[in-house]
């Protein structure tokens, strides 16, 4: 009884150890200037690992964008396929406090993650964000960039 009783309290390290999600095996992060808008765009930089400084996101590409007084960030993971971003993009998901899906993208936007506002989506073999927007803000700014990743 006294070991049944003991393991009651091990929900709070399950959820701790649900947190710490290590992303997929990815390819190697390569330079892919052409798939950001180039209207407002500052720079782009290559990130080995942990995009926006968040460590359930890999490696990839990103874009710091100025419109008017308001600054926001594209994101661009590469996977190896179709799948395996499909299946990374529910593992962010899970990552993310209260996500909301947004079927227009079949994404999901968080208010509330350690970099600001975050949508992601996935498209192709790719999974693509906008950081530090509203949700309406960041949908009208993924119009443009998903046009430009492929399938």
């Amino acid at each position: 009884m006294a070991v049944l009783l003991g393991g009651c309290g091990g929900g709070a390290r399950v959820e701790e150890q649900a947190r710490r999600f290590e992303p997929p095996e990815l390819p190697r992060v390569i330079a892919e200037d052409v798939r950001f808008p180039p209207a407002g765009r500052k720079s782009v930089t290559v990130v080995d690992k942990g995009l926006l400084g968040l460590p359930y996101l890999g490696g990839g590409n990103l874009a710091s964008y100025e419109k008017g007084k308001q600054e926001y960030r594209l994101i661009l993971i590469r996977c190896r396929s179709a799948g395996q971003a499909g299946n990374y993009i529910f593992d962010i998901k899970n990552q993310m406090e209260a996500p909301k899906f947004v079927a227009s993208y079949g994404g999901y936007y968080a208010e509330n993650t350690a970099a600001g506002p975050l949508f992601v989506f996935a498209k192709g073999s790719y999974i693509g964000g906008v950081a530090g927007l509203s949700e309406a803000e960041a949908v009208e700014a993924g119009k443009e960039f998903a046009a430009r990743i492929p399938y």
